[in-house]
């Protein structure tokens, strides 16, 4: 097994995978905070955990595969006169929360690799 196929780092892969399809979402959403009739769209979490599940079960395998997260309504806590649901309030303090997740894994997974390439090293190097 290559060290890019290690379990722990595909699973900080799917992690980072997932953040970075969020903010995509999330930054269309500050976008769109004028657009008349426009609703806030997000990716649930639970989907996040059954795709995380599915990486540990199909990590002894090693197949890793990119997935694409279905995004689904998500109306803020306001709905303007236009009928626009985005806050932009809130969807800043998701993308804020969102940004430091992924900066979490991404840290994680170049530590790990790091840690792994050390160990794979010759001694006396």
């Amino acid at each position: 097994m290559s060290l890019d196929n290690a379990p722990t780092l595909a699973i900080l892969r799917e992690s980072m995978a997932f953040h970075s399809q969020r903010h995509d979402l999330l930054t269309r959403n500050i976008a769109n905070s004028n657009t008349p009739g426009y609703t806030p769209q997000d990716i649930s979490r639970a989907e996040f955990h059954r795709a995380l599940q599915a990486e540990l079960r199909g990590s002894a395998s090693g197949s890793v595969t990119s997935r694409q997260y279905e995004a689904h309504d998500a109306p803020d806590s306001e709905t303007t006169i236009n009928g626009n649901s985005v806050v932009i309030e809130e969807q800043l303090v998701r993308a804020q929360e969102n940004r430091l997740q992924y900066e979490a894994a991404l840290s994680l997974y170049q530590k790990s690799l790091g840690l792994m390439r050390m160990a794979a090293r010759p001694v006396g190097r």
